[in-house]
């Protein structure tokens, strides 16, 4: 089992802005392939979002503890064979750690009860992802609190995968306590943000180009967590960025 360390800048932009910065950084990005055969280079993300019944991981996001995670699992496609992931999200400090485990979803349920299950042809170290998942899963007896979807924009580096800028837009949610991660449905609600979410990512240094790119646009870095902003929509509340 490991952890990944990854950096996010999070801006909360105008779509004018968005678009600037997209063509700023063209000499250096190729379309993500996961959207390179989109017109528009996007692909939709869809999150259920674990949590206790008091919310305790979304008030330590608000709260700013600096040694927090979240638990989600995530999909991309919304047909049978299509993979889900576990992740568990660490954040210490301002880096990033980052743990997945693919899931096939008829394993689902069993996971997030907690069940020992053993996934087909799984490695050693996706063994120990799914454990170290159910085991901070059943420490927090975290729960389906949220299903939380949007739209993706992505590039990946030319020069470096890990080197990421995406732009989410559309973001909207619905409450649940089903162990499931679906794509539509009557219940979801727009989430109102200010901006698109811009997200600049990299491993060990930024690149210099970023840094222009940052500066020529005069972003100012914010925390803009999408699960904390669709529980505040969900509880009546105007998503805000602090």
């Amino acid at each position: 089992m490991s952890y990944r360390n990854r950096h996010e800048c999070k801006f909360v932009v105008h779509e004018a802005t968005a678009e600037r910065v997209l063509r700023a950084v063209q000499p250096f990005v190729a379309p993500d392939p996961n959207a390179a055969a989109s017109p528009t280079h996007s692909y939709p993300v869809v999150s259920l979002y674990l949590d206790d019944v008091r919310h305790s991981l979304y008030a330590e996001t608000v709260d700013g503890v600096c040694q927090r995670f979240k638990l989600r699992v995530r999909a991309y496609a919304d047909h049978p064979n299509a993979p889900l992931f576990l992740e568990v999200k660490r954040r210490q400090d301002k880096v990033v750690q980052k743990l997945r485990c693919p899931l096939p979803r008829g394993f689902l349920a069993d996971a997030l009860a907690g069940a020992p299950i053993d996934v087909p042809g799984a490695s050693p170290q996706k063994r120990a992802s799914l454990g170290e998942f159910q085991r901070l899963l059943l420490l927090r007896r975290a729960v389906p609190t949220a299903v939380v979807r949007y739209e993706r924009e992505a590039y990946v580096g030319l020069d470096d995968p890990e080197v990421r800028v995406t732009v989410d837009r559309r973001l909207c949610c619905m409450p649940t306590d089903r162990p499931e991660v679906v794509f539509d449905g009557p219940g979801f609600r727009a989430v109102p943000l200010p901006g698109a979410i811009l997200e600049l990512k990299f491993t060990d240094r930024m690149p210099v180009w970023m840094h222009r790119v940052i500066a020529a646009n005069d972003l100012r870095r914010v925390s803009c967590s999408k699960y904390c902003h669709s529980l505040n929509s969900l509880a009546g509340g105007r998503a805000q960025v602090s």
